[in-house]
């Protein structure tokens, strides 16, 4: 097939949520023989080298600048109406023609408009030619807001409180437009039913690898591991939660505890996170040797959307992870023995020091993740959903209106 992928941020390198989910859904279907062609927004100018892996996968490669000022810009004008801010930040006369001459050049058979905010370039061509249009919401957003709204203090939650119910309109009014709406998970699939009930709803998983994690590193006696990406809220609100209330209680319990925060953007956390026994490690060049050190994986976030994939990569190592009900839900269904859940600071903090002093427990619960893990997440879901687009019309409900479907 030819597959046209129209995306709001370039998808290389593969770091975030959104750009790790694209770049690997286009690359396995490159590798099983589509071509695949990519319109993307980029903010900056990049050495071909940066974006050189990318170029190999992809029959062509257009990039769209976006300057922040006047993306910026174009937000502050849209406050006054209904239009989501997110969706006017990514407002582009320069866009929308790159994207129409691509579909001319193209040709797709199927195009995947990836985040809301990119549906204003797919709605025009709704049901036009033989072209198969699918939105990858990967979330419901106006959900994960909606979630956030309690942790949310000044401007910023003046923004989302007028820009939750924008989201969660545009949502519910696009995604019945497409020809699917692909979703993370069973639950933000519920999400979306509820919100848009005419919508055909396909769940696609993200999948880890193809990257094998090794075998043999030696876990440190009592390390804990956060890692993000620490520019999104959901983050910043997890790692201040586990530094400020979670650590002391574990470090009460077990003195020699020590507390690793990686990923992007953890450099520029505060004093607050300089505490005895926490280490800010910033980006990690070799994920795979900071799983394989850990020995428990904390991602106690109080409010998330879909599935965090530091937690599927935590679990794919075979790192034992403890959590909370909301990144359970998103990893549902699961079975009960691989992961330790609680929701409150004591909760945490006790399965964090039950497994410190068990490693034996410990070893056992990791393993039932990896292969849990390794079994559920796999890139050829995202494969299979492709190549089923122009096939399936979909299942319908008994009521006749399409049921989610997962793959």
């Amino acid at each position: 097939m030819r597959i046209l992928f129209l995306t709001s941020r370039m998808p290389y390198p593969p770091v975030g949520g959104d750009r790790f989910r694209v770049f690997h859904v286009l690359r396995t279907a490159a590798e099983a023989g589509h071509s695949v062609h990519i319109v993307t927004f980029d903010t900056h100018a990049r050495d071909p080298v940066e974006i050189g892996p990318l170029e190999r996968i992809a029959a062509s490669v257009d990039v769209v600048p976006l300057p922040r000022f006047v993306s910026v810009l174009r937000s502050l004008r849209a406050l006054p109406g209904r239009f989501p801010l997110q969706a006017a930040y990514y407002r582009s006369r320069r866009m929308r023609d790159r994207v129409d001459a691509a579909l001319k050049r193209i040709r797709p058979d199927v195009a995947v408009t990836h985040l809301f905010r990119m549906a204003p370039y797919a709605l025009p061509h709704l049901g036009r030619g033989r072209t198969r249009w699918v939105i990858d919401l990967t979330d419901v957003i106006s959900a994960g807001i909606e979630r956030s709204m309690p942790y949310r203090r000044g401007l910023s939650r003046w923004i989302y409180r007028v820009e939750g119910p924008r989201i969660r309109d545009y949502e519910s009014r696009v995604a019945p437009r497409f020809d699917e709406c692909w979703v993370i998970s069973e639950t933000e699939a519920r999400l979306l039913t509820a919100l848009a009930p005419s919508a055909r709803i396909r769940v696609v998983p993200n999948g880890m690898g193809p990257e094998r994690f090794r075998v043999g590193v030696a876990r440190e006696p009592a390390r804990l591991l956060f890692l993000g990406f620490h520019e999104v809220f959901h983050n910043q609100d997890a790692v201040r939660f586990l530094v400020q209330e979670i650590f002391p209680r574990v470090r009460a319990a077990v003195p020699e505890a020590t507390l690793e925060i990686a990923g992007k953007g953890s450099e520029s956390l505060g004093a607050w996170a300089r505490v005895p026994g926490v280490h800010v490690a910033g980006f990690v060049p070799d994920l795979e040797a900071a799983l394989g050190r850990a020995t428990v994986f904390v991602a106690p976030h109080r409010f998330a959307a879909g599935v965090q994939n530091k937690v599927l990569q935590a679990l794919t190592s075979g790192t034992p992870v403890v959590t909370t009900p909301i990144v359970r839900s998103g990893l549902e269904p699961l079975p009960a023995d691989v992961l330790r859940v609680a929701e409150d600071a004591d909760g945490i903090a006790a399965h964090v020091t039950a497994l410190l002093r068990d490693p034996r427990g410990a070893t056992a619960l990791g393993e039932r993740g990896r292969a849990w893990a390794r079994r559920r997440f796999t890139w050829d879901v995202s494969l299979e959903a492709l190549e089923a687009v122009r096939r399936v019309a979909g299942p319908a409900r008994s009521d006749g209106r399409p049921s989610a479907v997962s793959v």
